[in-house]
């Protein structure tokens, strides 16, 4: 091969890789400016349109121009197989309709830029006609996109303000979130997006359940018509939670069973015990019986042990890992409630644990809770604190010490609030990057943080915020989209990530106990 013939194949693979770039970009800007269109998409729409732009454009490129359509059958058939292999292999939850139909999505986008080609072709022979079409059509996309979505915002953001005119809505989302998670454990694992892998599925899974037992107890407490039908709602969470499936990505971690080590101190899982432990407890305190009186004493009385057999009162959520402060906090909440309905029981290492972190932990430039320690319970020099950790951490504290809550939360939002016409909380107190990615608080746009904005509703619900908490919902509606099916409601992000449904119900009622 000479050189010549190289660089035309490097300019060819160039072309082709800008080529399949912009395609692909353009049905992704498509699809976000039409989110009414996704609760009838399939789910795995993103990975079809990434597999069947990239199939068709390899074959666009080596194909001679007179007989491309004559074989458009090959690449189609060569998609269906690749993409079916990696739905079987990667993505069980998917489904071949989808997998099949797909592709026509791509088609309506080919056939929309080929007639606005052969529009411009015809009607604009001068640079300034073109121009002028160009602007004329951003300017109707825009319009035809802005108008129907600031009228959907403004109807659906209508009756936020108090509990009494939520109440539809607040009920609705519980339903969908019922229909979704009152389910077999299997598949409540399986509306998790398998590619985030076991372990973050089965974490994912966790907290769904454990976010969405915590609405029921708000919503019962704010509505208590409704407590019967949230009690066994509850009662159904704890079960899946219980169930080998769902525990699975916790025994892997540590080798063995959280729960056949309840008698022992030597351990942690405090991530997995915490939250059963607390959603033990909101059942009891929401009017449930006695069923799970014995496990309940058990998972307490192990995280009891086991904070005040560690180094600093802080345990690992994995083994060879940092300690997360926000797993310690639900430990904390769940022996704080657990104190509650049993006559001060563990009150005290929830105390010395509080007591702990106010002279101990708390990050020296925002004055917020660290996001992570040392397991020796140290600060972990230059690490920076989160949005999403402080956020979430605010967010617990209202479960255990109000007067600290509130000091945390004035200081969550001196250091991270965001105003604008997307309100929120930023992901890092001293930048906001236009755009980024973060395992913790997701894809970081213009520096807010869609896990710390909104894990802080909690805090701002509780706090009577209202100014705060309508802007984050706000928020929540502009980037999610409110979709409505019989008598559910949920965000269309839900299709992706369901844990982020079940988060934003839980926060957005976070009242005080003395509604």
């Amino acid at each position: 091969m000479t050189d010549e013939d190289i660089d035309q194949l490097t300019l060819r693979l160039v072309q082709g890789s800008i080529t399949l770039f912009k395609w692909i970009m353009l049905q992704f800007l498509i699809l976000f400016l039409t989110p009414f269109t996704w609760s009838i998409m399939p789910s795995g729409m993103p990975l079809y349109i990434v597999s069947y732009t990239l199939i068709f454009n390899v074959y666009w490129g080596i194909m001679s121009k007179d007989k491309r359509l004559n074989f458009i059958w090959k690449p189609y058939i060569g998609y269906l197989c690749v993409t079916a292999i990696l739905a079987l292999a990667l993505l069980d939850a998917f489904s071949l309709p989808g997998i099949v139909l797909a592709p026509l999505f791509g088609l309506l986008c080919l056939i929309m830029v080929r007639r606005y080609k052969h529009f411009r072709k015809i009607y604009a022979t001068t640079f300034a006609r073109r121009m002028t079409i160009n602007v004329a059509s951003i300017a109707l996309i825009i319009a035809i996109v802005t108008i129907p979505k600031v009228w959907s915002v403004s109807a659906e953001c209508q009756g936020h303000g108090s509990f009494k005119t939520e109440k539809d809505e607040i009920l609705q989302r519980r339903n969908y979130l019922a229909s979704k998670l009152i389910a077999p454990p299997k598949k409540v694992l399986h509306e998790m997006p398998s590619g985030i892998g076991a372990q973050f599925q089965g974490e994912w899974a966790l907290y769904s359940c454990s976010m969405f037992a915590m609405s029921l107890y708000n919503i019962s407490q704010i509505y208590p018509e409704t407590r019967t039908e949230n009690v066994h709602y509850i009662d159904s969470l704890i079960s899946i939670v219980l169930s080998p499936e769902l525990r699975e990505y916790d025994s892997k971690r540590w080798k063995e069973d959280a729960l056949s080590t309840l008698q022992s101190y030597e351990t942690s899982h405090i991530s997995y015990i915490s939250h059963l432990a607390w959603m033990i407890g909101e059942y009891k305190a929401a009017g449930g019986g006695n069923k799970y009186d014995k496990l309940y004493a058990q998972l307490c009385n192990a995280m009891n042990g086991r904070i005040l057999h560690s180094a600093a009162l802080n345990l690992q959520t994995y083994p060879n890992e940092s300690i997360y402060m926000p797993d310690m906090l639900v430990a904390i909440v769940a022996l704080k409630q657990y104190a509650a309905l049993n006559k001060g029981e563990y009150a005290s290492t929830v105390d010395a644990w509080v007591d702990k972190a106010k002279k101990e932990w708390l990050d020296p430039k925002t004055g917020l809770l660290v996001s992570f320690l040392n397991v020796d319970g140290s600060q972990i020099t230059d690490m920076p604190t989160k949005g999403s950790y402080s956020a979430l951490n605010c967010s617990y504290l209202t479960l255990i010490d109000r007067k600290f809550a509130q000091e945390q939360y004035s200081l969550l939002k001196s250091s991270f609030w965001k105003e604008g016409t997307l309100s929120g909380m930023k992901e890092y107190h001293d930048h906001s990057p236009i755009l980024g990615m973060d395992i913790d608080a997701g894809p970081v746009i213009m520096g807010l943080s869609p896990s710390g904005t909104a894990f802080s509703t909690g805090a701002a619900t509780f706090f009577n915020d209202n100014e705060v908490r309508g802007n984050i919902l706000r928020t929540a509606e502009i980037c999610g989209n409110t979709l409505s099916s019989g008598n559910n409601k949920h965000y269309a992000l839900a299709n992706i990530a369901l844990v982020g449904e079940a988060i934003m119900l839980a926060m957005r009622t976070n009242a005080p106990a003395n509604l």
